[in-house]
């Protein structure tokens, strides 16, 4: 795969009104960086017809009862987010104008019981995105 963002996820605890702790988000909401991607707890919620840099794309839950290790987490995340790529946005990833992102669970938030994959979708050349991606074919 061409291009990956490595991005961590911790639990948030607490969400302001105009963002949202990153357990909350759901397929097809939009949001802004964050303000790091050491440990993203929660993250600036826009709506998508805004100006905006990403869009979830899927939401997959992560079985087993011990944390794999972070490479292994990650690796798994990758591969959720390229399989579910080609069926949101409309077109395979190697052809799109849009890169994958991922938040993952840490050992700590898996401890917590948070075993979701977060991925999303962002335009390549960092530009904003002003509408949705979901079957854009771009």
């Amino acid at each position: 795969m061409r291009r990956l963002a490595l991005l961590v996820m911790a639990i948030g605890l607490i969400a302001s009104a105009c963002s949202s702790t990153v357990l909350e988000l759901e397929v097809g909401t939009c949001f802004d960086d964050p303000e790091t991607f050491d440990e993203v707890e929660d993250v600036p919620i826009v709506q998508c017809e805004d100006p905006h840099d990403n869009e979830v794309m899927a939401n997959h839950d992560l079985t087993g009862s011990d944390y794999p290790g972070q490479e292994q987490t990650e690796n798994r995340a990758s591969q959720i987010c390229y399989d579910s790529f080609a069926d949101y946005v409309g077109i395979a990833y190697e052809e799109s104008i849009y890169d994958i992102g991922w938040f993952f669970p840490t050992s700590e938030s898996w401890a917590a019981g948070d075993r979701e994959v977060i991925c999303f979708g962002y335009q390549v050349d960092f530009e904003k995105i002003t509408g949705s991606i979901n079957g854009i074919g771009e």
